[in-house]
């Protein structure tokens, strides 16, 4: 009998390409690392942002700058998220000008495309890293 790993927490993956997505999400679930919950489009993670609450945030930076405005309201409190909740992001590439916004932004983690698999869920267990119990 194998111990059954409890998520660490929920998760707002947001990646539009449809296998990194699935095999992120699957992979992430089966480890053991989050609850993942999927958003194909700003829109529909926008929507899950306003719906559920979360305990961290991976999304894919696009072109433009839909993702980037949702880590804004996160942030100043329009959404019914913490203001303070743990973001990572994804990106084809970082100038000077996106590096600027993430730090702004307060984005944790900037994973570079392109990427193993493994680099995401690093960073996803990373985030959903469970604060010590006292008395352990």
């Amino acid at each position: 009998m194998t111990a059954r790993v409890t998520p660490s927490g929920r998760l707002l993956l947001f990646e539009p390409q449809f296998v990194l997505r699935r095999t992120v999400s699957m992979m992430a679930r089966e480890m053991g690392l989050a609850d993942v919950q999927e958003a194909t489009s700003a829109a529909l993670a926008e929507k899950l942002l306003h719906e559920r609450r979360f305990n961290a945030m991976l999304i894919s930076l696009d072109e433009d700058g839909a993702a980037l405005e949702l880590v804004r309201q996160v942030r100043a409190g329009q959404s019914t998220q913490p203001v303070d909740l743990p973001i990572a992001a994804t990106a084809s590439v970082c100038d000077v000008e996106l590096a600027l916004r993430v730090k702004q932004l307060d984005i944790c983690r900037l994973l570079l495309k392109p990427f193993k698999v493994r680099g995401m869920l690093e960073v996803i267990s990373a985030l959903g890293a469970p604060e010590p119990l006292a008395g352990r």
